[in-house]
């Protein structure tokens, strides 16, 4: 049984590698799990672990597979096919500085609706027992917050299982992996990508360059990395959006300087931003930056300042239009109306143009129509301002607007 790190990040990094560095993605193998594991409805293809641990989570699945006769029932029934992830490129939760587990591909997490962070759990022994088996800690041995769901490939303080291992046939092979590099996609394909060959994007009508660059672009974008105008062109404002997603997400790919040599790096890129959208993972940003102020928001977005102006110049205007026009029709829009239709009933038939009497019933108009259809506009323009301050205030504290 291989001897685990202790669990303290000088440890793990000199074992596994440094997520900080982008040294764990190229060290990820999929582990085949030998019952069927479901997450969020979706079948489990494979989960995407460190290769130094993917044997020992393998030993773990298929002894638990053993131990419940290889029913699918029973594992059902213990929760064991929840699966609630493995790979996650993120700190400690509460911490700056301390990566997690999970960070490492070295952990992970089962039957998280009933065994969450904090909570007693109802966690089966015989699903403990297989983990301490193979030497690792489990977040219910934890002398603090108890995360009874997760399984850390690390030190376990030399705990030992408290029932013997079932016997039931041989282990199933860890299957290799075609070639090492970023993780891949964990889950099954949806029924109408199943048959999508890799790397193709089918061109839509408003795409003017390369159909996968503008695929990336435009997901790029959803995740909150602004690669300037999405139109599948190689430039500088793609090269940063991407440049900070991969270093963001710790992915040691080498940053393309052309669409010919993006094509080459496709296909990863991809793969990773599949797995930033399964974990629902947006561009990380600083306390300071998710609450900038007006002052900072305006340094960064300048056209802010215009869109203020306009909209606290349009909005007093149209306040007092709209006022103006209703005191003017309480005093005197009854009157005014009633004039106007019995000056002109006959001016349809005396007037000598079409023109012309127009002309007549836009002057006829009461004052007060006017300045309501002017305070209209004025209203449309300040909600025009207020929407554009508000985008760019958010694109500020999402990150998305460096």
């Amino acid at each position: 049984m291989t001897t685990w790190p202790k669990d303290t990040q000088a440890a793990r990094n000199a074992f596994y590698g440094d997520p900080g560095k982008g040294e764990i993605a190229p060290q990820m193998v999929p582990v085949v799990p030998p019952f069927a594991m479901y997450y969020e409805g979706r079948r489990v293809k494979s989960i995407m672990f460190h290769r130094r641990a993917a044997p020992g989570l393998l030993a773990a699945l298929n002894e638990i597979w053993d131990y419940c006769g290889r029913d699918q029932k029973q594992i059902d029934a213990a929760g064991v096919s929840k699966y609630a992830g493995a790979y996650n490129h993120r700190m400690v939760r509460g911490s700056q500085t301390k990566w997690s587990n999970h960070a490492y591909a070295a952990a992970i997490d089962l039957n998280a609706e009933e065994n969450g962070l904090y909570a007693k759990g109802n966690m089966p022994q015989f699903v403990i027992d297989a983990f301490c088996r193979q030497g690792a800690m489990w977040g219910g041995w934890y002398s603090g917050r108890k995360d009874p769901m997760h399984f850390e490939f690390v030190d376990n303080g030399g705990r030992k299982p408290k029932s013997p291992a079932p016997i039931f046939g041989r282990a199933m092979p860890l299957l290799s992996h075609p070639e090492t590099g970023a993780p891949l996609d964990e889950l099954e394909d949806e029924p109408a990508l199943a048959a999508a060959p890799p790397n193709v994007q089918p061109h839509e009508p408003t795409v003017v360059g390369d159909p996968v660059l503008f695929d990336v672009q435009r997901r790029l974008k959803a995740r909150r990395y602004s690669p300037g105008v999405i139109d599948g062109r190689w430039g500088s404002g793609t090269s940063g959006a991407l440049s900070g997603f991969l270093n963001d997400r710790g992915v040691p790919l080498t940053l393309p300087s052309s669409v010919e040599e993006f094509h080459g790096i496709a296909d990863e890129v991809r793969a990773e931003l599949l797995k930033a959208e399964t974990e629902n993972w947006f561009r990380p940003v600083s306390e300071a930056r998710a609450a900038a102020d007006p002052k900072v928001v305006s340094q960064l977005a300048p056209e802010t300042v215009p869109a203020k102006r306009n909209f606290l110049a349009a909005l007093w205007s149209a306040i007092v239009a709209a006022l103006t026009a209703v005191w003017q029709t309480i005093s005197g829009y009854v009157s005014a109306a009633w004039d106007f239709f019995t000056d002109h009933r006959d001016v349809v038939d005396d007037h000598p143009g079409l023109l012309s009497t127009a002309w007549g019933y836009v002057t006829g108009v009461p004052s007060e129509i006017w300045l309501l259809v002017g305070a209209g506009g004025l209203a449309f323009i300040a909600y025009n301002s207020w929407r554009a301050i508000k985008t760019s205030t958010l694109a500020v504290q999402t990150g998305e607007r460096q």
